[in-house]
């Protein structure tokens, strides 16, 4: 339920930030706006995820390319509140804390990062071999035998 409040007022949202900020700037430097974050979403789009960076470690990697992505499709829609959620996302300080509280969530249900344990099996192995019906070296079991 609360993911439809989200999709309905974030427009309403925008739509009052426009009002409000481009009557402030002027419809030049709202339009100039706009125009730069969406032309900055492109960049990062293209630009892809970043490689392997020396000191990172793989999750934080691995959300900072996740967060990038994000920062530049909400870059590329037009509106104020967007963009600067978009930039926030950018900022390696910002990750850092929504992968810590995210993380602190997960194992707050019980869910754990790390190895996972060596996985258990049932199977054993062995050999067999076919035999023919006079080939039994017991006789037979009252268990396999017809009354």
């Amino acid at each position: 339920m609360w993911i439809f409040a989200a999709f309905l007022a974030l427009p309403l949202i925008e739509i009052g930030l426009f009002v409000t900020l481009g009557g402030a700037l002027g419809l030049w430097l709202t339009l100039g706006f706009v125009l730069g974050s969406s032309m900055l979403g492109v960049f990062l789009l293209r630009r892809g995820a970043v490689g392997v960076q020396p000191g990172r470690a793989g999750l934080m990697q691995l959300a900072g390319s996740g967060f990038s992505m994000l920062a530049a499709f909400l870059l590329i829609l037009p509106g104020f509140l967007t963009s600067f959620i978009g930039v926030l996302l950018l900022i390696p300080l910002v990750q850092r804390g929504i992968v810590l509280l995210v993380g602190q969530r997960l194992a707050a249900r019980g869910f754990a990062f790390g190895a996972a344990p060596a996985p258990q099996s049932d199977v054993i192995d062995g050999d067999y071999s076919v035999m023919s019906e006079g080939d039994h070296p017991l006789p037979p079991s009252k268990w396999t035998t017809r009354d």
